[in-house]
């Protein structure tokens, strides 16, 4: 049984500087094709699982590029009942339209996930976005009108030039737009990006870094929004039930081209080859490569390494006979262990990376 269903939209109108994700431009043919071949792929799954989708997740890419016909026609494959708890689409703030919000209600999405990154126009323009600060706002009162009430906000920080002034503004703004969920994440220099080649240049000095995302958690928890991942805040009962389902180690299919997949032991990621995709879903070829099987031990390293950065943390069994590791991290101040589960401190969570390395 599967109850949790990734699809990548790969069209983006600009691809990012920052970005490193399978996206492209794509005009309204190429989009057709890819729904076409999408509904295909998806049709063909259903007859080889029990698809019964408790989560569903739209990311790309910008799925709300896609226009309100061609969103309609895709969502034809969804389950007629719409028994899924959570149904969430990713939204650019410069593509939203009344008819389009419209679609997405009738398709039944149910959760916005909204693409601000900041709501200072010079990060803006760094990044590439088409969106300026009023857009957001502007677009979570249109969604809210439509019916929409649960919305994320995306936010990045440790931007090259940002002060921590300006990232107290962004917060502030993006309070003021009541969001019921924030995912906040520093800048990462991805290989294969343009960012990637000034990172020497404009990487954060590590204590700016620390201080924002200390007056990230201050700044949230304050308006009630609260972390039970590192970079994800909710208010309570809106933490995300897709991405909870990633990193519990539940299994998930993706649909699309690039999309992982993880069921019954083996992992696979669909070719990141837009017009191959569409190639071979049409003519019935498998779109499945980079195959891999997860023994045990992958498996408990990967409950460890993603449950050190949730609220709920990791069941101490999990960490075996690293008895000497763990009496380290609490040494320091970076864990603690409390009803038979190991968490980390706050401190601890500003070096969580490092701390995961510890048991891979």
């Amino acid at each position: 049984m599967i109850r949790h269903l990734y699809v990548h939209v790969p069209f983006c109108a600009r691809v990012c500087p920052y970005c490193a994700f399978h996206v492209h431009r794509g005009g309204v043919e190429e989009q057709r094709a890819f729904v076409m071949a999408l509904r295909q792929e998806w049709r063909a799954a259903r007859t080889e699982f029990a698809l019964e989708p408790d989560t569903i997740y739209f990311g790309g890419g910008t799925p709300s590029l896609l226009s309100a016909e061609l969103f309609a026609e895709l969502a034809e494959e969804l389950p007629k009942d719409r028994s899924w708890s959570e149904f969430t689409l990713e939204v650019n703030p410069a593509t939203v339209t009344e008819e389009k919000a419209r679609a997405w209600r009738a398709a039944g999405v149910n959760r916005i996930s909204l693409g601000a990154q900041s709501f200072d126009p010079a990060m803006l323009e760094l990044l590439g976005r088409q969106h300026g600060p009023r857009d957001v706002a502007e677009t979570c009162d249109l969604l809210r009108t439509q019916g929409f009430d649960n919305i994320n906000l995306d936010l990045m920080f440790a931007l090259p030039g940002q002060s921590l002034a300006g990232w107290d503004a962004t917060l502030a703004a993006a309070l003021a737009c009541r969001p019921d969920h924030v995912s906040a994440y520093a800048l990462t220099y991805e290989e294969d990006t343009p960012f990637f080649e000034k990172r020497g240049l404009w990487r954060l000095e590590e204590e700016l870094e620390i201080a924002m995302f200390e007056r990230t958690r201050t700044a949230l928890a304050a308006a009630g929004i609260l972390p039970y991942e590192i970079s994800n805040f909710a208010s309570p009962g809106r933490e995300s039930r897709h991405n909870l389902a990633y990193w519990r180690g539940t299994d998930y299919l993706g649909l699309g081209p690039s999309a992982c997949s993880t069921i019954a032991g083996v992992r696979w990621r669909n070719v990141p080859n837009t017009p191959l995709y569409i190639e071979r879903v049409t003519r019935g070829e498998s779109v499945r490569q980079e195959h891999e099987a997860l023994d045990a031990a992958t498996r408990t390293r990967e409950r460890i390494m993603f449950g050190l950065r949730m609220r709920e943390g990791v069941a101490r069994g999990d960490f075996g006979g690293a008895d000497p590791q763990l009496a380290r991290l609490a040494q320091d101040g970076l864990a603690i262990e409390s009803a038979g589960r190991v968490f980390l401190t706050p401190r601890g969570q500003l070096v969580a990376d490092s701390v995961a390395e510890l048991f891979v």
